[in-house]
């Protein structure tokens, strides 16, 4: 199972630095997501991280970006998604590049799982798929749902919203192929210190952790 951590969507100078030593510490994918950033602002982040870890950044916006970083992959949103003459010219792009990234977006409900997709999506985020407060599933999934998803959609998923050791395990027993961090981080005290503590625990419950 892999552990995928999703930004927060605030401005902060000093997360690229904590960024750094979560690849460091074993971080292998990071969902740099920052809505309000401007071109240069996401470059700036990136730039500020070693070149070394760029391979495991995954974009949500700014995606020409991919042609100056050697990056991981790219998010698509629905309005992304929905630019049918930027998405073509982009992937023109992308194809000529010779450029190998993943691809991925999102669905927040079960019967999205199910649609047919223009492109081939490496992994898809879903959720919210937990409450924060009972650990059990949030509203519009359940478990049966969860099951046939994993076993019949022929997709690759990974669980975000009220992720914690927890559901870590949980997900880990349904099998998604990961979960996505981010309350649960930035809203830490000390998100370093929060991260390695996931770690350590999910390896206590028996999780695989990739």
């Amino acid at each position: 199972m892999e552990l995928v951590l999703i930004t927060s969507s605030k401005k902060d100078e000093h997360e690229p630095e904590l960024i750094t030593k979560l690849f460091e510490a074993g971080l292998t994918t990071l969902h740099l997501r920052k809505p309000t950033f401007a071109t240069k602002h996401m470059a700036a982040y990136i730039d500020a991280i070693p070149t070394a870890f760029h391979k495991r950044i995954i974009i949500h916006s700014h995606h020409d970006l991919i042609f100056k970083y050697d990056l991981k992959g790219i998010h698509w949103t629905e309005v992304h998604l929905a630019r049918k003459f930027k998405k073509w010219w982009f992937l023109r792009k992308l194809k000529a590049s010779g450029k190998k990234v993943l691809l991925t977006r999102s669905y927040h409900k079960l019967s999205e799982v199910y649609n047919e997709e223009e492109l081939p999506f490496d992994y898809y985020l879903i959720g919210t798929i937990y409450n924060n407060i009972t650990n059990e599933f949030y509203s519009g999934f359940y478990e049966q749902g969860i099951n046939t998803m994993i076993k019949s959609s022929k997709k690759q998923f990974i669980a975000r919203g009220g992720i914690n050791e927890v559901t870590i395990e949980k997900s880990f027993k349904y099998g998604f192929r990961g979960v996505g961090l981010n309350s649960q981080i930035w809203k830490s005290d000390d998100p370093f210190k929060r991260f390695i503590e996931i770690v350590e625990d999910a390896k206590k419950r028996g999780v695989v952790i990739d």
